[in-house]
């Protein structure tokens, strides 16, 4: 099985990952300067006077929840164009090498990846469920409310989720894998990276501890996984999986989704058992990708002797 890490497509110095990276990082910046504009200019147009940009925080308050989640993700539709100019005309390659090393991505492994980590977040779900069903109450939306957020978290949040991992498990650890080859190191320092970028985020107001050390085992146990599956095309799914359940199911008063009309609410989450959860959850999921991958492995051994 050919290593998504090892590029042999195209150039790639460390001056063209340092350029690429900074033009990514700056059409990201774009991005979120057009998003605040677009939401200053909802909050100016609205008759009721109910909405306000809270300047401290960088929200606009009482809008359109559906509107400010897809108005949201201009950002990562101007991260991902930076950065496939970046890989295009910079490094001269396709962006399929940021995913894998082979001749098409394998959109097998995605799917599979996503459905088993959806199944295993409704399994994890339903148990705090039994457990703790007070805390969790219906969100009463309207229909029309919750099918527009159907549409926007199927049409963009892979995007939002795929532009992570094509610039964190991707680009910055193709990068970092040309001077550090062992494994678990490259997992820490590029998994450092991913949980850095999502310090900023509301939750983090449970408890910087719990909440950050929740974060840092996602990126390390995603870049891990990427790592050890060769490609990127696991924790593609994985991510998506991730961040549409919570938007289809879950909401909070501190979600980094802000108050979209999902399906359930919940009152009260406890850091400390979301990150018990976290370990389980992507140990087991790495158990089933390491069974996954020896299969694959040995069927690609069987045809070659055949």
């Amino acid at each position: 099985m050919k290593n998504y890490l090892n590029v042999e497509e195209g150039k790639n110095s460390w001056k063209r990952y340092v350029s690429t990276t900074i033009l990514a990082s700056v059409f990201m910046l774009l991005g979120s300067i057009i998003y605040i504009i677009a939401e200053i200019i909802m909050v100016a147009a609205d008759e009721s006077g109910k909405s306000y940009f809270d300047f401290e925080s960088g929200v606009a308050v009482g809008i359109n929840a559906n509107l400010d989640f897809l108005l949201s993700h201009i950002m990562y539709i101007c991260w991902i164009f930076g950065l496939w100019i970046g890989i295009r005309f910079i490094h001269k390659r396709k962006m399929k090498s940021l995913i894998t090393a082979n001749k098409r991505v394998n959109w097998k492994k995605v799917i599979w990846s996503f459905g088993t980590f959806s199944l295993l977040l409704i399994i994890s779900q339903l148990i705090d469920v039994v457990f703790n069903h007070s805390d969790y109450s219906w969100n009463h939306v309207s229909v029309k409310e919750y099918v527009l957020l159907i549409l926007i978290t199927f049409l963009l949040v892979p995007i939002q989720t795929t532009t992570e991992e094509l610039f964190f498990r991707g680009l910055l650890l193709q990068w970092v894998s040309k001077k550090v080859k062992r494994p678990i190191l490259l997992a820490i320092i590029v998994g450092l990276m991913f949980s850095i970028g999502h310090f900023a985020n509301p939750e983090m107001n449970k408890s910087i501890i719990l909440v950050g050390l929740d974060y840092i085992v996602a990126g390390f146990a995603l870049t891990y996984i990427a790592i050890k599956t060769k490609s990127l095309e696991i924790t593609i799914g994985v991510h998506a999986a991730n961040n549409m359940f919570l938007a289809l199911f879950l909401t909070t008063d501190d979600s980094v989704f802000g108050s979209i009309p999902s399906l359930f609410k919940v009152a009260d989450t406890e850091p400390g058992a979301n990150l018990i959860w976290s370990i389980v959850m992507f140990s087991v999921f790495y158990i089933l990708c390491r069974g996954k991958i020896k299969k694959e492995e040995a069927a690609d051994k069987d045809q070659l002797i055949a």
